[in-house]
């Protein structure tokens, strides 16, 4: 397979997944000429398209349970923490431009009524209510105040691209889930929040931007939606593009990850079943 890029699907804790796959693709030499993620998946995909992927340990998804047993604590100060750690080699990377290109999804809020309502008191209850939305597949709040932003590193929008300066802020912005972080989240001032609102895993950004081969890593078994609110299954081919997932054969819950906890060894468990899947899927492609 020539001239692919690779979609990374959100997922909170459950992007160790992620993180397994792409392990395995460079443990075998295999970089892609683009990387895009949503949420969860995008310190991985930064470091996969750095090339330094092995150099990322699992400490970011190991210590998450701890964290949230402080009180006041919540899956902000978990995300915040990992950026904290795994962002200082990203900033030099971005700053020397030594990476494959990276898209990250965000949900841009695009009016003040929205705004107040992410970014105050009210932002959980509103979570709440988006969680019932989305198993209803109702997608008027996000259709009337949600928005669909690619930070990208090669952007000529220079609102939109993807920098050392901004990196900090679009990493803990795709991530920020109503219902369970309390930590508002701003892009160069601008209220955003999780970009699975608008999109769950970026195979249409790739496929808009030529690419013809996409590689999707999901965090799910079964069909994958466009965006939390969709009823509409992501296809095989996304306009004249092929995609080609690496999906779990089943919820990984049962193997000790859930969105926001993690069973003891559950972590590696599931880590070491991203590499295996992703090691079959070389056999089979590459």
């Amino acid at each position: 397979m020539e001239n692919f890029a690779i979609a990374c699907m959100s997922g909170t804790l459950k992007g160790v997944f992620v993180q397994g796959v792409l392990n395995a693709f460079e443990e075998a030499g295999l970089k892609a000429d683009t990387y895009a993620s949503t949420s969860s998946s995008t310190i991985s995909t930064t470091y996969a398209a750095m090339g330094e992927l092995r150099k990322q340990d699992l400490g970011k998804w190991d210590e998450s349970n701890d964290i949230l047993s402080k009180p006041g604590n919540s899956m902000s100060n978990v995300i915040l923490h990992g950026i904290e750690i795994y962002s200082p080699l990203v900033i030099e990377k971005l700053k020397n431009n030594e990476l494959s290109r990276l898209l990250v999804v965000c949900s841009y809020v695009n009016n003040s009524v929205a705004k107040n309502l992410t970014q105050g008191n009210a932002a959980v209850t509103l979570g709440r209510k988006l969680l019932i939305n989305g198993a209803r597949h109702i997608s008027d709040w996000k259709d009337e105040n949600l928005e669909l932003h690619i930070f990208d590193t090669q952007s000529e929008n220079k609102k939109l691209k993807l920098t050392a300066d901004n990196y900090k802020q679009v990493a803990y912005a795709t991530t920020r889930m109503l219902h369970a972080w309390h930590i508002p989240a701003t892009i160069n001032g601008k209220p955003y929040i999780d970009g699975t609102y608008t999109c769950t895993i970026p195979t249409e950004p790739l496929a808009e931007e030529g690419y013809k081969n996409i590689i999707a890593i999901a965090t799910e078994p079964g069909d994958i939606y466009k965006d939390f609110f969709s009823d509409v299954p992501i296809n095989d081919e996304v306009s004249s593009s092929k995609v080609y997932w690496i999906k779990p054969e089943e919820n990984l819950k049962n193997l000790g990850v859930d969105f926001t906890k993690a069973a003891k060894d559950g972590i590696e468990n599931v880590f070491t079943y991203g590499i295996i899947l992703g090691d079959k899927f070389i056999q089979q492609y590459f």
